[in-house]
């Protein structure tokens, strides 16, 4: 195997895929990736066992062939590489050499051979998103996912088709984020009613690759796989096991209260009074009165802190404790200049709307005053 490759596109390829390499895991292997030249490029190839992601780049292929390199390392020295040309050449027993201008590493590899192979995975489109689309909705929700790793309901996101809309839904049962979207064009096949729940790890790696651009990905589903497919790159991923809990039932729909304030006002607001809230909990009292907000955080080791805004607000006198750390995670989720926070007393969950996306909500739970 002989091939030659600009460095940066070396670097763009290693970049996308190692993310899911496994640097600790029992098979070694896994902390490798795989590259297998043909035809006019690369083929480059990563897998944990549980997502796998598969993208080509142009190259000039002197001889064919495959090997498989330690990702991280690999990802270390192409970074450190001027924009130039990469020759990377297979050895006898899988040692490889790379050299770029005057820099030369020799690197162990693993037979290829013994690399594991990507499941199947279905090219049928389901549903299409621009990447914006895409990047869009998973960062407006990901972060109500529940941290628990127990919890593999809880531990994803849910993709679901209604009524010609796509919705997005995160929880981890503390607060709730739900995005709704038109959807893209699919070759007419049904969606499961019950939706497709997405594996952290996939978002985490659609964030890192998907850009601010219109370039299309394709979703597609297979028995137990799922797959996001945009032109030549692939990632797939096992479903998550588990039933996501009625998520309907818990968006109130009875606020009698709407509170419009400035986001990034309250954002500020709230960001220096939670210094002074409890570690734990993260509470934060808001008294809201006509036209005022008062924010109050009160612990007896920290100390005490309180900031009074203006809002719009002309009904009658609420109080919620609400976990600071949840409100700034909406608000840094929401575009536009005002929030709505949606209420109808202490013991009733926060809804948290804007008038620039009908579309977009957030819900967080009340915490005992």
């Amino acid at each position: 195997m002989e091939i030659k490759i600009g460095s940066d596109t070396f670097l763009k390829g290693v970049q996308k895929v190692q993310g899911v390499v496994e640097n600790k895991g029992a098979m070694p292997i896994l902390s490798h990736l795989l590259i297998s030249a043909g035809g006019d490029g690369i083929t480059l190839m990563a897998t944990d066992l549980e997502i796998g992601i598969r993208g080509f780049y142009p190259a000039k292929v002197i001889k064919e062939g495959a090997v498989t390199l330690n990702a991280r390392k690999l990802f270390d020295i192409l970074k450190e590489l001027p924009v130039k040309e990469v020759r990377l050449v297979k050895e006898e027993n899988d040692w490889v050499t790379l050299t770029c201008g005057k820099s030369r590493f020799r690197l162990p590899g693993l037979p290829a051979a013994d690399y594991p192979k990507l499941p199947e995975y279905s090219e049928t489109c389901l549903l299409e998103f621009t990447g914006s689309q895409l990047r869009d909705m998973i960062k407006k929700t990901v972060f109500a996912i529940s941290p628990d790793e127990t919890r593999q309901a809880l531990n994803g996101l849910l993709l679901e088709v209604e009524q010609g809309k796509v919705n997005l839904v995160g929880t981890d049962g503390h607060r709730l984020a739900l995005i709704k979207r038109p959807a893209g064009k699919s070759n007419g096949a049904s969606a499961d009613p019950n939706g497709y729940l997405l594996p952290k790890k996939v978002l985490s790696e659609l964030m890192k690759s998907v850009g601010e651009d219109d370039a299309t990905y394709k979703f597609s589903v297979k028995d137990n796989q799922l797959a996001f497919i945009q032109d030549q790159e692939v990632i797939i991923s096992r479903k998550v096991d588990g039933k996501f809990p009625n998520y309907r039932q818990v968006i109130p729909g009875d606020c009698t209260l709407q509170v419009k304030v400035n986001k990034e006002d309250l954002a500020h607001a709230l960001k220096r009074v939670a210094l002074l809230a409890d570690e734990k909990s993260k509470m934060v009292r808001f008294e809201i009165r006509s036209g005022n907000l008062i924010l109050i955080s009160d612990n007896t080791e920290l100390g005490a802190a309180r900031e009074e805004m203006a809002i719009d607000y002309d009904g009658d006198e609420v109080t919620i404790g609400l976990n600071a750390r949840y409100v700034l995670d909406v608000l840094s989720a929401v575009e536009g200049d005002q929030v709505v926070l949606n209420l109808k007393d202490e013991n009733h969950s926060c809804l948290i709307t804007a008038d620039s996306d009908a579309d977009y909500l957030s819900i967080v739970m009340p915490m005992r005053l």
